[in-house]
């Protein structure tokens, strides 16, 4: 009996051990800021500018798209996050003008477009999940140039238009700080309606598709303990 009494403490207190580091075991971070690096096919549609008379019709050709977000989780809403993202396109389009300077009566063109918004991510968890993102903000026109000579296009200061996108689609958590997905955006720049007639679109559609990788960073855990 004197020789089993030691053996049942020592397993005692191993068992003991075992179970406090089975309950010590470090749990998975839980990301409280995200970035979004993303590159995407863009297409759009015919926009008319009344104040140089000319047609930008950027339905005609698909270009990449290139985007960046950074979001912070809110506090209580796992898997819902809002920042900022901004995105650049150098898009190809055909230009219709009245001629002369800085225009041309239809010619191929590239403008830069460039945007800067607020955003808002929904979507996340184990495996395979669905997303749910909007932006809204201002998008720049700028830099059109004709591809035959390189020359400027009018309007030669560029232009600045507000702009609203919604997103939908699918993502996957590969583990508890990465993840990747393929959303599909439709959005609305509204150009303005100077010069322009009833029949005249001041309207461009936003059409993207893209591909993310999303990286978290920061342990929302901690802060609740």
């Amino acid at each position: 009996m004197k020789r089993i009494l030691p053996v049942v403490f020592l397993l005692t207190v191993a068992s003991t051990a075992g179970a406090q580091v089975r309950r010590r075991a470090p749990v998975p971070a839980a990301p409280q800021s995200w970035v979004t690096a993303s590159v995407g096919l863009f297409n759009g549609n015919t926009v008319a500018d009344g104040r140089t008379g000319s047609e930008w019709r950027l339905g005609e050709a698909t270009d990449l798209q290139f985007r960046l977000a950074a979001e912070q989780e809110l506090q209580g809403r796992s898997n819902i996050s809002v920042g900022a993202v901004a995105t650049y396109t150098h898009a190809p389009f055909t230009y219709l003008g009245g001629g002369g300077e800085n225009s041309c009566t239809r010619c191929a063109a590239h403008l830069n477009m460039t945007s800067l918004g607020a955003s808002f991510h929904a979507g996340g968890g184990i495996g395979l999940h669905q997303v749910v993102e909007a932006s809204a903000g201002a998008i720049r026109f700028s830099e059109l140039k004709r591809d035959s000579d390189g020359s400027a296009l009018l309007p030669t200061g560029g232009n600045i238009d507000p702009y609203f996108t919604f997103g939908y689609g699918f993502g996957y958590t590969i583990n508890p700080t990465t993840q990747i997905s393929v959303v599909q955006d439709f959005g609305f720049a509204l150009h303005e309606r100077t010069g322009l007639t009833s029949e005249q679109s001041n309207s461009l559609r936003l059409r993207t598709i893209r591909l993310n990788v999303r990286y978290g960073f920061g342990d929302k855990t901690k802060k609740r303990q």
